[in-house]
């Protein structure tokens, strides 16, 4: 449940005590990660492979890479992903996979830096666990965030390194909008975001029902950034309109 957080942006100290670093260069800059690094544990904070320490057993570190390459990426290379399909692909995967803030990597560290996120959730062979983690704290609108990533990563390595290129087509501009300001944006202006998204994928007239599910979606991810009992009150109201929305069709 995203219910456990007071304040908005960022958390600092996300990823518990530490006593190492993580050493993962990134690909557009050539940095370490620099994320810390658990006593015994084989991945940083923010999903990269880490081999404990005194530990020189490269298949170790190629067995654990091999098994977080997202399957779907690897799929997708080479063609242009729809992307309220490639979100939905996303809430299916980290719905059925294991909570990623049990093992250390929390939503919140992944999204701090823009540069590294771009790394770590754009990437096609980039951690998955990293993708689940956002995912699964902010529902749909954090899968929309990690296509939002994984579009401009794309962008940036067409354009060697240049970060600025501003996103062609009208779905792109307002992921890019949501990157830069999910955690300014309020509910209504979520919603704003994910009602664009439907429009310029044709999916714009879904009546009341699909308004309600736009509004459950943003006033979730809203609970989960905030953790005030505004933003609560706002979830739970959302629900219930799905729920009484979906009645007569369950009755039948």
């Amino acid at each position: 449940m995203p219910f456990s957080r007071g304040a908005s942006g960022p958390r600092s100290g996300a990823v518990g005590v530490v006593s190492r670093t993580c050493g993962f260069a990134f690909t557009t800059t050539g940095q370490p990660c620099g994320h810390r690094v658990a006593p015994g544990a084989v991945r940083c904070g923010a999903g990269h492979p880490c081999p404990p320490a005194g530990t020189t057993d490269d298949r170790l570190i190629a067995a654990i890479v091999a098994s977080d390459t997202p399957r779907a990426m690897v799929a997708l290379r080479g063609r242009r992903p729809n992307p309220g399909r490639r979100a939905s692909e996303l809430l299916g995967r980290a719905l059925a996979h294991d909570d990623a803030e049990h093992h250390g990597v929390h939503a919140d560290a992944v999204l701090a830096d823009p540069e590294a996120a771009t790394e770590l959730l754009g990437h096609p062979q980039a951690s998955a666990t990293a993708r689940d983690a956002v995912v699964q704290r902010y529902g749909r609108v954090g899968a929309l965030l990690v296509v939002g990533y994984e579009q401009r990563w794309r962008r940036t390595a067409r354009a060697a390194g240049n970060d600025e290129v501003v996103p062609a087509d009208a779905v792109g501009r307002q992921l890019e909008l949501l990157l830069r300001r999910f955690f300014d944006l309020d509910a209504v202006g979520l919603c704003a975001v994910l009602w664009e998204i439907d429009v310029a994928e044709g999916r714009g007239h879904g009546g009341e029902a699909a308004g309600a599910r736009r509004w459950l979606h943003a006033t979730y991810s809203v609970a989960a950034r905030d953790g005030t009992a505004d933003a609560h009150r706002d979830y739970m109201g959302a629900l219930d309109r799905v729920m009484r929305l979906a009645r007569p069709l369950l009755a039948s």
